[in-house]
């Protein structure tokens, strides 16, 4: 748990940072999704690693967008390999 509040701090503060130099800028300033942190993984839950709240996608083996990513650009890479396509 200390971690996930690390995180959740380090979130914020950078959230706060990028708020104040939009409005420096004169930009418009909306808080950025939640899940903006650390490769578009969900910050912090509830500690319980069987919990289907938070995990679900890691209890039912669903990829992540990351593994997902990561698929997508593999295939992709074959398929410019492939000289009859």
């Amino acid at each position: 748990m200390r971690r996930a509040a690390l995180e959740r701090f380090r979130l914020l503060q950078r959230q706060r940072d990028r708020r104040a130099l939009m409005r420096a800028r004169g930009l418009p300033d909306e808080a950025l999704a939640l899940n903006h942190f650390r490769k578009q993984r969900r910050v912090g839950g509830c500690g319980n690693s069987r919990c289907w709240l938070c995990h679900g996608d890691k209890l039912a083996q669903r990829p992540d967008p990351q593994a997902r990513r990561a698929s997508a650009a593999w295939a992709d890479g074959l398929k410019s390999l492939d000289p009859h396509a």
